[in-house]
């Protein structure tokens, strides 16, 4: 028989999974991940927390070769690792004030483009509102991503403007798990399995 998810949530699309301790020692350790997708066929997400070490903006301009088109006194965007998968490639996980053709949109919140012209915008000031830029994402195959949350490896938690935009990168995991009611410096999954 199929692993079933919660019976309120029948897909995780603009949900946020939510690290547990069962993760701690893998790359994704207290991680938090936008689902972007989720359907039979799997699953494909954005790590929204985890800002790249020693890689700026104007070094992705730079490599397109448009580093002169970066708006002067503008803060650029912080790029963040957003999963092993094409850890190379951009994607814009954005506000929907902003639409390319090719662009996807989520929900009423949230889109994404993954185009060279979002990468235009943005130096020129011209791109969306809010945005994380990730290089990568994260993919599950069919039936994966529920395994591992039968399994309490993810917690499962709404995605707001608020926490995928305007909480600061580096205190989305303890507001992640605040919201959920639970402290993050002592929860652990096997507390969280006999819930």
């Amino acid at each position: 028989m199929p692993l079933q998810l919660p019976a309120a949530v029948t897909n995780l699309q603009h949900y946020l999974l939510v690290a547990t301790s069962a993760l701690n020692d893998t790359g994704f350790e207290r991680t938090v991940i936008f689902v972007a997708h989720h359907g039979a066929e799997g699953g494909m997400g954005f790590v929204i927390n985890q800002p790249m070490p020693k890689l700026e903006f104007a070094d992705v301009a730079r490599s397109m070769g448009i580093e002169e088109i970066l708006a002067q006194g503008r803060q650029q965007p912080i790029l963040y690792k957003g999963g092993p998968v094409e850890a190379t490639r951009g994607f814009v996980l954005h506000s929907t004030d902003y639409s390319l053709k090719s662009s996807v949109r989520i929900s009423g919140d949230f889109s994404l483009s993954a185009q060279a012209d979002i990468v235009s915008d943005i130096a020129k000031g011209a791109g969306p509102r809010q945005l994380n830029f990730c290089l990568g994402y994260a993919g599950w195959q069919a039936g994966q991503m529920e395994q591992e949350i039968v399994q309490n490896d993810w917690l499962i938690l709404p995605a707001t403007r608020e926490l995928v935009f305007e909480v600061p990168a580096h205190q989305r995991y303890t507001y992640a798990t605040r919201a959920l009611g639970l402290n993050p410096l002592n929860f652990h999954s096997e507390i969280i399995g006999r819930a």
